[in-house]
């Protein structure tokens, strides 16, 4: 049974931006958006006990930063304080939401009046959810599935350019056999009467197919969510943790619509295509009706126990050349005995889910896009393969540096460390 003196308490509220502002995302869209498309929001859950208490703010934008996290939890300390490793601040990775992160401009500027208004609304979020604690327990129900919506877009082969000689890397392409994690993670808090206060689900990938580049959407994040509370409540709070998803896509593998392409395909392999907006609806669509499906299974209760662990590694350990001021975040939620979220400012390759989920005790979530993100993390066997994760990526998050070859010993003991 879990513990009377817990309380547990949740809540959404809107940050569609009310003009037009630049998106974030891709480096070659510039100009305002052009419309919303859906609204984006942010979602958040708290669990407090006399003891422990641990938030998690799940938002739809491409990243967050740990100044935003921090500007939210100064505003609420009067009412809840929360330490860096208690509050889990997550983003969904939608490539269609303003900017909210001024390191990364050619990614998108961010404007300075809607990052303080975020802030603002997650304060007042976080506010209302302190004001109104309800002691008396709950639990956490999980469930899992797969999913089979995604495909590895990393593909050895040969890369042409008009500027250089053929040679063998990394492309953007789609690897059916490549590294992927088709789970998907949803997680049922309800209240001592058995009611559900929010739910949680967590799936691996890129959020950039939504068909409509230049308008405002939270992309299949917002599609699924708008699923899961037409099946269980309308003013449901839905939070979506992204997962490794840093080389994983939706599959866009429909025939080119173009000549060129065609013929590209035929000297490289297949590549993606973009979808059309039926086929975007159908995809997201095909996910949120898979989603829901998972969530209406049959599931594993917990009783809630929070704690939190937390920690950083400077960037210059993973990355020669590296700033020594940037850090990578490390956090370790626990919501119950045996079952935590695995969380870091990065975006991991699919492999690290498997190596962090494998770790244990229990069932581990990995998740990343938290805090302040300094770029992809790629697995050791990637490095200089010449591909976007492990290197292309640089100039657009505005890192220069090499990955060193121990990376990935270097992350499985950051994360043993914080295992209890």
């Amino acid at each position: 049974m879990t513990s009377p003196e817990l309380s547990i308490t949740a809540g959404s509220i809107d940050i569609t931006p009310r003009e037009p502002l630049p998106l974030a995302g891709f480096t070659d869209r510039t100009g305002p958006s052009r419309g919303v498309a859906d609204p984006l929001e942010l979602n958040a859950l708290l669990l407090r006990t006399p003891h422990a208490s641990i938030v998690i703010v799940c938002a739809d934008l491409l990243f967050v930063t740990e100044d935003l996290k921090r500007r939210i939890a100064a505003a609420v300390h009067d009412q809840l304080v929360l330490p860096d490793a208690s509050f889990l601040f997550a983003a969904s990775h939608t490539h269609f939401a303003p900017a909210v992160d001024p390191s990364k401009p050619l990614l998108g500027r961010a404007e300075p009046a809607y990052v303080t208004w975020v802030a603002e609304r997650g304060a007042a979020l976080l506010r209302r959810l302190a004001a109104q604690p309800v002691p008396g327990g709950g639990l956490l129900e999980y469930r899992s599935g797969p999913a089979a919506h995604a495909i590895n877009r990393r593909r050895m082969g040969w890369r042409l350019s008009p500027r250089h000689l053929p040679h063998r890397a990394a492309l953007r392409a789609p690897d059916p056999a490549g590294p992927r994690d088709e789970t998907v993670h949803v997680l049922t808090f309800t209240d001592a009467g058995g009611r559900p206060v929010a739910l949680l689900w967590s799936y691996a990938c890129h959020p950039v197919t939504f068909a409509e580049p230049s308008q405002v959407s939270a992309d299949y994040p917002g599609v699924v969510r708008r699923a899961l509370r037409l099946a269980f409540g309308a003013d449901l709070p839905v939070l979506f943790l992204q997962g490794c998803a840093g080389d994983i896509r939706p599959r866009e593998l429909g025939r080119p619509r173009r000549l060129g392409r065609r013929l590209a395909e035929l000297v490289v392999g297949k590549l993606f295509t973009p979808f059309t907006a039926p086929e975007y609806a159908a995809w997201s669509g095909s996910l949120a009706e898979r989603v829901a499906e998972v969530a209406r299974g049959r599931s594993v209760s917990y009783p809630l126990k929070p704690a939190a662990a937390g920690t950083r590694v400077r960037l210059s350990d993973l990355m020669a050349g590296a700033s020594p001021d940037r850090d990578v975040t490390f956090q370790r939620l626990r919501v119950a005995p045996g079952f935590a979220i695995a969380a870091l400012s990065a975006e991991p390759v699919a492999e690290y889910g498997h190596a962090v989920s494998s770790q244990g005790p229990g069932i581990v979530i990995p998740v990343g896009y938290t805090d302040t993100v300094f770029g992809y993390l790629p697995s050791a066997r990637m490095l200089g393969q010449h591909g976007y994760e492990d290197e292309g990526f640089m100039e657009a998050f505005g890192i220069a540096g090499r990955f060193r070859p121990d990376i990935e010993r270097v992350v499985r003991q950051t994360w043993e460390a914080l295992a209890p």
